[in-house]
């Protein structure tokens, strides 16, 4: 394993990290660099085809840059032990249409290795209102509501970094207000969110947080 030094208290190290897809292509990151300490909110603003989806991949090690490292704890994020500090929240829902919203948790409690873990006492699913939606298939679900059960999906081990794409997307006022809460809640016990969003207005009335726009393939 590479060991990736990090700043003080930083949890999450992007240094010098560039991205193409195609040999001749154009760059889509540019040296990107990004240190984030713990109890810090991050948004990256950015318009679409920014790159912010692929930065948030690179940092979740579900894609490598064509240079630059990037470390969670100093562990680069392609290994396990990264993978495990972790949670992730993409535009693709990674959650199961023909299972039901509890089936769906109970599933992914047991394959994030957490032991007797029950979504009546998950105070995320009171949080986020999934209580009232428990029995249903995810499949009945509208977008917001499946945006819900994928949040408290990637809660359940506790991670310490927490990697959002677009997340206020889809959601009411409502919906918007409660992920603000799990959002503070989870950088008040020392966490960390690194977010996105297409504008500032995205971002709903989020407060204490560092916002960054990704322009021309670079963090500004």
């Amino acid at each position: 394993m590479t060991m990736v030094p990090y700043l003080d208290k930083s949890m999450v190290e992007v240094v010098d990290v560039w991205k193409k897809y195609e040999e001749h292509g154009d760059w889509v990151l540019k040296g990107i660099d990004l240190s984030v300490p713990e109890s810090e909110k991050v948004f990256i603003l950015g318009a679409n085809g920014s790159g912010k989806t692929t930065l948030i991949k690179i940092i979740a090690g579900l894609i490598r840059p064509s240079k630059g490292k990037v470390s969670i704890l100093g562990i680069e994020p392609y290994y396990p032990e990264a993978k495990s500090l972790m949670g992730v929240v993409l535009h693709t829902s990674l959650v199961y249409s023909p299972l039901t919203v509890e089936e769906n948790l109970l599933f992914y409690a047991k394959l994030f290795g957490v032991n007797d873990y029950s979504p009546e006492n998950d105070e995320i699913v009171e949080i986020l209102k999934l209580k009232a939606k428990i029995n249903e298939k995810v499949a009945s679900l509208s977008f917001g509501w499946r945006r819900r059960v994928d949040i408290a999906r990637a809660l359940i081990h506790k991670p310490s970094v927490l990697l959002l794409d677009e997340p206020f997307t889809g959601l009411d006022d409502t919906g918007v207000s409660d992920l603000i809460t799990v959002l503070d809640m989870h950088t008040s016990r020392g966490g960390v969110v690194i977010a996105t969003a297409p504008k500032e207005t995205d971002i709903g009335p989020l407060k204490d947080v560092r916002v960054l726009k990704l322009e021309g393939g670079r963090l500004r």
